[in-house]
């Protein structure tokens, strides 16, 4: 008899992409909503030169997000969306905004993709609702 002892931790099991404005984020839904139970989105502000976000409320609910996703159900995909500096962001003809697809108000905003389920700003570093958020239905 042969055994496999597998050192897979949940966070092996979620994949996380990364991408930049509206039709990254469209192209990466259609690559990956097939191939995952569990898609979801995170739009936040995008990184300065140091790499730090320019949105507080961004800034405080990575780690909640992150935490989180360690115990996401199997087969989960995280796709996060820089949605461009802070003045791109606050323009009110950003893609983003005005899309029928997602008429997001601010961020960071944390979605089921295909879904009505949908955390904004600070509820995002609130590891109960984040936690909730991922239950599978």
């Amino acid at each position: 008899h042969y055994f496999i002892q597998s050192n897979l931790s949940m966070a092996d099991i979620v994949k996380r992409v990364q991408v930049t404005g509206f039709t990254e984020y469209l192209k990466a839904v259609e690559q990956y909503k097939d191939s995952t139970l569990h898609l979801y989105a995170l739009f936040t502000g995008s990184p300065d030169e140091h790499g730090n976000s320019w949105c507080p409320d961004c800034v405080k609910a990575d780690p909640v997000i992150d935490a989180a996703f360690l115990n996401a159900p199997e087969c989960s995909c995280l796709i996060t969306v820089f949605v461009g500096d802070r003045g791109t962001w606050k323009n009110p003809d950003n893609t983003f905004r005005k899309s029928d697809l997602l008429k997001l108000k601010s961020v960071p905003t944390l979605i089921k993709v295909g879904t009505q389920k949908r955390l904004e700003e600070k509820q995002c570093a609130n590891p109960g609702m984040v936690e909730m958020l991922l239950e599978e239905d």
